[in-house]
C-alpha cells in the first residue's frame, strides 16, 4: 500500500464512526439540516454556510482526528440504596418528529425498556409525562389522550375545548393538567384523577399559547407570558386575581415545549410552594419569582456561547440547577436556596475529544432542531450527573462537579436520560441510534429509532 492510500484509509477510519461512510458525509448532513422544528423555521442561508464550513474544515480536522478507544469506567453509578419506581417509569419514551410538506405534523413516540426491547409506539403531539413516570399525555383535536407508560396503550380521552398551539402543563403532584390556547386565549383546567375538565376561563391578556404553572391543590393557576397572571380556583370556577405589568420575565415568559424544553422543564417551583425559578436560554439568566408577592426577587446570569447549547437540569430535590453547555463541556451549578452560582465554569468535556464529532453535533443536531438538546441528566438519588457531547458520557460527581469516569468516549451523543430506579442510562446518538447502558457503562442494547428522533419525554415536574 502506498503512502497516499494509507493516509486515505486513516482518514476514512477516523471519519466513519462519526458520520457514516466518508463519501456520504455531505449527503448525510444536508437532509438533517432540513429537519422539522415545531417552534422556529430554519434559516436557509445559515444552513448553506454551515454545510460549506463543514467542507472547509473536514480536510484539516481529518489529519488531527484520532479514534478514541472505549475503556470501561472504573466506577459504577448504581444507587447506594434501592429506588422503587412505578409502573413504566423505567421505560424511555423517545420522540421522532414527523412532517408533511415541510410542516410538523406530530411525533412517533417509541418506548424502550431497560432490556432494549421496544414495548410500544404512540402517534401524538405536544406530549407530557406524569411526575411519577407512569403516564403520557398528548393533546388531540378536542381532547387530551392519556397513555400508559408501560406499553403505550391509550387509557382514555378527556374532552376539552379545541386547543390551537396550546402549552400543556401538569401540576407537581400529577393530579391536574392545564393548558392555554386559542383566540381569544382560554385557560382550561383538568382533574386527571376524575378524568374531566373542571374549569375554564377566558384571558383578556396577551397570553395566547402561554405556559402555565398549577399551584398546590390547584388553588392558584399562573399563566406566564410577557406578564404573569394569577387565577384563583375555588373548586368550580377560575377567577383572575392579580396580574403583573410590563415585561416580567427575562424571556417574556417561560421557554417550554418541544425541543426547547429538551424533554425537561427549564423552571421549577421550590419546596416553599411560593417561589419558582426559571432559566432563560436567551441570555443565560436565572430568575427567582415570588408567586405570592407576584414579583421578581432575584436574578443571576451565567456566561454562555450560544443560547441553544445550554441544557437546564434540576437536582431531584429541586435545590440545585445544573446548566450544561453541551458543545463546550462547560457546567455551572446554581444553588437555588442560597440564590447564587455555586460552582462556575467547570469543564466536563474530554480534552482530546473528537473535533469532527463536536462539529457534527453543533451543525446538524442543534441547527436543525432549533432548540436545546438534553445533554445532561441527574441520577434519581442525586449522586451522579451524566453529561454528553462529543466524547461519550461523562460521569460527574456533585457537588464538586469532578469527572470520575467516561463511557463510550468515541461516540458523540445528543441526549441522555436516567431511568427512575437509577439502574439504566439511555443515550441518544447519531443516526437515530439509542444506546441502553448499565450503571457500569456496559452496553445492554443498541436500538434503531425512526428518522428525526429529537429526544426523551421525561417526567414533567414544574
Amino acid at each position: 500500500m502506498n503512502p497516499e492510500d494509507a493516509l486515505r484509509g486513516d482518514i476514512h477510519e477516523a471519519l466513519n464512526p462519526i458520520s457514516g461512510s466518508t463519501p456520504d458525509l455531505m449527503s448525510g448532513i444536508v437532509p438533517r439540516l432540513r429537519r422539522v422544528s415545531r417552534r422556529r423555521p430554519l434559516v436557509a442561508i445559515g444552513q448553506v454556510a454551515a454545510v460549506l464550513a463543514v467542507g472547509l474544515v473536514v480536510g484539516g480536522i481529518a489529519f488531527a482526528t484520532h479514534r478514541a478507544r472505549v475503556t470501561p469506567a472504573p466506577v459504577t453509578t448504581s444507587p447506594t440504596m434501592p429506588i422503587v419506581a412505578g409502573p413504566g417509569a423505567n421505560i424511555a419514551w423517545v420522540t421522532s418528529q414527523q412532517a408533511s410538506g415541510g410542516a410538523y405534523t406530530g411525533d412517533i413516540v417509541t418506548g424502550i425498556d431497560p432490556t432494549g426491547h421496544i414495548v410500544g409506539t404512540i402517534n401524538a403531539r405536544d406530549e407530557l409525562r406524569s411526575p411519577d413516570g407512569s403516564h403520557l399525555y398528548a393533546l388531540v383535536d378536542g381532547g387530551l389522550d392519556v397513555y400508559s407508560a408501560v406499553d403505550g396503550h391509550k387509557e382514555q380521552t378527556i374532552h376539552l375545548q379545541p386547543v390551537t398551539f396550546g402549552q400543556p402543563m401538569l401540576s407537581a403532584d400529577g393530579h391536574y393538567f392545564a393548558v392555554v390556547g386559542n383566540t381569544p386565549a382560554t385557560l382550561q383546567l383538568v382533574d386527571l384523577v376524575a378524568g374531566r375538565l373542571i374549569a375554564s376561563a377566558k384571558l383578556d391578556l396577551p397570553a395566547y399559547g402561554a405556559p402555565v404553572i398549577v399551584g398546590a391543590q390547584a388553588q392558584h393557576v399562573y399563566v406566564v407570558g410577557a406578564t404573569v397572571a394569577k387565577f384563583a380556583f375555588d373548586g368550580t370556577t377560575l377567577r383572575l386575581e392579580q396580574s403583573t405589568t410590563g415585561h416580567t420575565m427575562a424571556c417574556d415568559g417561560l421557554v417550554v415545549g418541544g425541543p426547547n424544553s429538551a424533554g425537561g422543564l427549564p423552571f421549577r417551583v421550590l419546596a416553599d410552594g411560593r417561589t419558582f425559578v426559571a432559566f432563560c436560554p436567551g441570555d443565560g439568566r436565572v430568575t427567582w419569582f415570588d408567586l405570592v408577592a407576584m414579583n421578581v426577587t432575584h436574578e443571576v446570569q451565567i456566561g454562555q456561547r450560544n443560547p441553544f447549547w445550554v441544557s437546564p437540569v434540576f437536582s431531584p430535590d429541586g435545590n440545585t440547577l445544573y446548566l450544561h453547555e453541551g458543545q463546550t463541556g462547560k457546567l455551572n451549578a446554581v444553588d437555588l436556596i442560597q440564590r447564587r452560582i455555586a460552582t462556575s465554569s467547570t469543564n466536563v468535556a474530554k480534552a482530546d475529544s473528537n473535533p469532527l464529532a463536536w462539529l457534527r453535533s453543533l451543525l446538524v443536531t442543534d441547527a436543525s432542531a432549533g432548540g436545546i438538546p438534553r445533554t445532561a441528566a441527574v441520577s434519581p438519588d442525586g449522586t451522579w450527573l451524566y453529561a454528553v457531547g462529543g466524547a461519550g458520557v461523562a460521569l460527574v460527581h456533585p457537588p464538586d462537579l469532578a469527572v470520575k469516569g467516561r463511557w463510550l468516549a468515541d461516540v458523540s451523543f445528543d441526549s441522555v436520560w436516567a431511568s427512575a430506579d437509577g439502574g439504566t442510562v439511555y443515550a441518544l446518538g447519531p443516526g437515530d441510534q439509542l444506546r441502553v447502558l448499565r450503571t457500569d457503562g456496559s452496553e445492554i442494547a443498541k436500538v434503531s429509532l425512526p428518522a428525526n428522533t429529537s429526544g426523551f419525554i421525561v417526567p414533567t415536574t414544574p
